[in-house]
């Protein structure tokens, strides 16, 4: 056997077993709840906070780099049902942030893995009600509110912009809508991800938006809904 050979079958056997450490990583994440799919109503969105605990002015969040518990099943979503209050807890110090969805520890806010708390939060609540694990990816993309037709309850919405040259982003998934005004339950990195119920789309840097039009000034924003709800 020649040297290429050899390489190239060492090679192969590094590419299969890394294939196979991915695999069982993403394998330990078993996490599944139908009872939600297909009703995309504030009445339902209601259900979902009352058996998961997304109070308004409680935490997506927990301490870093641990094993996630949600009601007792291993590799679930972070979160704590710790008041607002407690926020001088140690586990919501700078730095100590939520679970991404379909991670299955805690990832501290560090701009070399990403600011992805919201968006797991929001992927959380879509897959809730939709069974995709990756609504970005299996929802239809509007890149405006026009094309949309409009947004409805459980459209995620998705901000991305950029800050003193670092790029920045926000999702938020729709709660409710009605002739004046549009709604959204979403937790808020910038506020150790305290979760807000019935709030306008807020980022953090631009004025929260609680109307079709003041949405559409955002930047760089798209709407996302799930096959199961558009007409």
């Amino acid at each position: 056997m020649n040297r290429r050979s050899r390489v190239f079958i060492i090679a192969m056997m590094l590419f299969c077993l890394s294939a196979s450490t991915c695999t069982a990583s993403y394998g330990t994440f078993q996490f599944e709840d139908t009872r939600f799919q297909g009703s995309f109503t504030t009445e339902n969105m209601d259900l979902i906070m009352q058996e998961y605990e997304l109070n308004d002015g409680w935490f997506w969040t927990t301490s870093p780099f641990i094993i996630q518990t949600f009601h007792g099943a291993e590799d679930a979503p972070g979160w704590t049902d710790t008041s607002a209050n407690s926020l001088g807890k140690k586990q919501y110090k700078k730095n100590m942030y939520g679970c991404r969805w379909l991670s299955n520890k805690v990832i501290p806010e560090l701009p070399s893995l990403g600011y992805g708390e919201c968006f797991g939060f929001a992927q959380f609540l879509g897959y809730l009600l939709s069974g995709d694990y990756n609504l970005y990816k299996s929802w239809k993309v509007y890149r405006s509110v026009e094309s949309a037709k409009g947004l409805k309850v459980g459209d995620v919405v998705r901000s991305e912009f950029y800050v003193k040259g670092r790029k920045r982003g926000h999702s938020a998934v729709v709660y409710s809508v009605s002739q004046d005004q549009v709604l959204f339950i979403q937790a808020s990195g910038g506020n150790y991800n305290c979760i807000s119920v019935g709030t306008g789309f807020n980022d953090g840097y631009h004025d929260p938006a609680v109307t079709e039009e003041a949405i559409a000034s955002f930047p760089n924003y798209k709407i996302c809904r799930s096959l199961l709800n558009c007409e």
